[in-house]
């Protein structure tokens, strides 16, 4: 049971990150200087 869980959810995360890759979006993680940046996601 807990290995088809985790099987499920290795084939959730690599379709999503082919999908990202295939639609040209960046991957890019931006690490949040301060808490405020949590609640501004503009800059």
């Amino acid at each position: 049971m807990m290995l088809g869980l985790i099987i499920l959810c290795l084939i959730i995360l690599s379709s999503s990150y082919y999908c990202l890759k295939a639609s040209g979006q960046s991957l890019d993680v931006h690490p949040f200087e301060n808490f405020d940046d949590y609640f501004n996601h503009k800059k």
